[in-house]
């Protein structure tokens, strides 16, 4: 294993470099000459598809490759297909900024339509050839003597998905794209699994069941509770929503509402789509100016702020008025908190349903479950045909495969406790070298924009891997003391931000107090300028070599051999630039332009000088 680059050269005082200590084999190439590396990425939803087209792009001799649990791309947006699911984000905020839709149908879009564009944009930059659909990893373990992942996926086949075979591969750089709302868990409630009518899972649905008619029990206020529960009241015999705790519902429809009058989510009209579609100029101000909305929203979450005092009056407002005055439910379901402690959530009609006459708001915690029925604490039997878990995710950011670093122990024993979370910018942690993640912890999912900032992270990722194969190191680690330092910081500042106050939130990976480990400690903005550049002093470095300054090569550069091949046709004087205004020098030095007076002239005072 070559040696790590700080302790080789711990010891370098009194050294001298004539003893060629650290001689190594002199690199027959030219400086910089970028090494081939094989890279993986885990999931192909919008983070995996971003990275794809950016490695495509800009990074020769990069073996890249995407493993896919799946049988289609799409993460999320292929999972989630209940009834009402839509991004809360308007839909020309949610596009690649590089690869806006014009024919997105309405301000806001669900999650077909938006699995729709990403298919689309797969198959315009032929992103299938790096896709292998059907792995799911099992476990990441770091090699330190190889600098390698070693990977170990269960595949199947969608003809006979239950049959798996064992597949095994090495990568020197590892990219976790898996997304955070992804690891759906069951409610932990004795006796779910007897219950012998429908149950399902808001992140499983089941679109072969029909719940016209029936009685049904909706366990969960966040975000996938709200919107499903309009859906299903719409056409079920009865509705009985377990809500326990409170939540902020935004009396808009989105972040963002359109500035227009009329519907909150309108159809775009074929002009619309056209003038979008013929005008670029037009199209992006319009865009431009949903993003900059967007970005303008930080301010709300910050304690004491006027935006978030006038959230909490016109939201509390809002909620009593949409519940029709009811001061039993405005009092269970409007938070002591501060707007935005969980997720700001927009949740068109779901409090105009609680209050129609076929459904049932429990506030009692759900004892156990039986076979027809849920029992409350209270001891009351709630009889249902079916049962939906709009329980979430589990958001404590450990990964769903075994991942193992330098410490031989797995992350997520490393995790266990949501307060022992620490890493380094969102997108690298300690002791786990050469991997990096999509909104890791303290991501700014909910701070504005969130596609730029993906974008952004993938830029940074592949920075980083772009310095691995110029210099030719085996691996890359960011250091432990600045990821604390950072992390100190992180929570120091969000005592200013409304998410740490007492509301359980996953934020805070499901707890109602404890560290915040789901939010930047700034905007959007803020951290998208924040990673621009990579901090490389913040990382440690494992050299292929001896030296590690054996990038170096043969003495020339990659323009010059270039040159070579090409005959001497190349540009080796690419400093040279052209003004904007060429220099008028003084008329008395140009030559030619003084008469022999003034040359002679000149002589001899420089002559008669000398002499004396």
């Amino acid at each position: 294993m070559a040696p790590h680059a700080e302790e080789a050269f711990a010891h370098t005082n009194g050294w001298s470099s004539s003893e060629n200590t650290l001689e190594d084999v002199i690199r027959e190439e030219p400086l910089n000459t970028k090494r081939e590396i094989d890279v993986v990425c885990i999931g192909a939803g919008v983070s995996g598809l971003a990275a794809a087209m950016k490695v495509q792009e800009s990074m020769p001799n990069c073996n890249f490759d995407i493993y896919e649990k799946n049988g289609d791309l799409g993460g999320t947006w292929l999972e989630n297909r209940y009834p009402g699911c839509a991004c809360d984000v308007p839909a020309h905020a949610y596009a690649y900024t590089f690869e806006p839709n014009p024919d997105y149908s309405r301000y806001y879009i669900g999650s077909v339509e938006i699995h729709n564009y990403l298919k689309a944009v797969a198959k315009k930059h032929a992103l299938g050839k790096y896709i292998r659909y059907h792995h799911k990893l099992n476990s990441a373990i770091w090699n330190e003597y190889r600098g390698v992942w070693e990977l170990e996926f269960e595949v199947s086949t969608p003809e006979n998905p239950q049959h798996t075979t064992i597949f095994k591969r090495d990568c020197a750089v590892l990219i976790n794209a898996c997304g955070l709302l992804n690891n759906w868990k069951w409610p932990i409630i004795p006796g779910l699994n007897d219950f012998k009518g429908h149950l399902c899972h808001s992140a499983r649905w089941d679109r072969d069941y029909d719940f016209y008619g029936k009685k049904v029990a909706i366990i969960g206020s966040g975000s996938s509770a709200i919107q499903i529960v309009p859906e299903l009241q719409r056409i079920a015999q009865h509705l009985s929503a377990f809500i326990r705790s409170p939540t902020w519902i935004a009396p808009s429809q989105g972040f963002v509402d359109p500035k227009t009058e009329g519907p909150l989510n309108f159809f775009y009209t074929d002009e619309d789509k056209k003038k979008f579609r013929e005008d670029p100029d037009y199209f992006l101000a319009y865009r431009k100016s949903i993003e900059s909305d967007m970005n303008r929203t930080f301010g709300t979450f910050m304690k004491g702020s006027e935006k978030q005092k006038g959230a909490l009056e016109e939201f509390a407002k809002m909620m009593k008025s949409r519940l029709g005055g009811n001061e039993e439910l405005s009092e269970l379901l409007t938070p002591k908190w501060g707007v935005g402690c969980r997720r700001l959530t927009p949740g068109q009609n779901f409090l105009e349903s609680l209050i129609k006459e076929n459904v049932t708001v429990v506030k009692d915690e759900i004892e156990r479950i039986e076979e027809k029925s849920l029992v409350t604490a209270d001891g009351k039997l709630h009889e249902v045909d079916a049962i939906v878990c709009a329980t979430g995710f589990d958001t404590t950011y450990k990964p769903r495969f075994k991942l193992v670093g330098r410490q031989q122990a797995p992350l997520s024993e490393l995790w266990a406790d949501t307060n022992d979370i620490e890493a380094y910018l969102a997108v690298a942690i300690p002791d786990f070298p050469n991997y990096f993640m999509f909104n890791g912890p303290n991501a700014p999912i909910s701070n504005g924009t969130l596609i730029p900032v993906l974008e952004k992270q993938c830029d940074y990722m592949l920075k980083m891997v772009q310095k691995m194969q110029r210099e030719h190191i085996k691996a890359v680690c960011v250091r432990r003391s600045v990821t604390y330092q950072l992390n100190i910081r992180h929570q120091q500042f969000l005592q200013r931000m409304v998410f740490s106050d007492n509301c359980r939130s996953w934020y805070k990976g499901g707890r109602a107090e404890g560290k915040v480990i789901g939010i930047w400690p700034g905007s959007s903005l803020h951290y998208y300028e924040t990673i621009s550049e990579p901090r490389y002093e913040d990382y440690e470095y494992v050299h292929h070599s001896r030296n590690m300054w054996n990038f170096l090569g043969n003495g020339s550069t990659q323009l010059e051999a270039d040159d070579d091949e090409n005959g001497g046709k190349n540009d080796l004087s690419f400093y040279l630039t052209k003004p904007d205004e060429l220099l008028r020098a003084p008329e008395s030095y140009l030559c030619g332009q003084m008469d022999s007076t003034e040359v002679q002239g000149g002589f001899r005072e420089g002559i008669d000088h000398r002499v004396e």
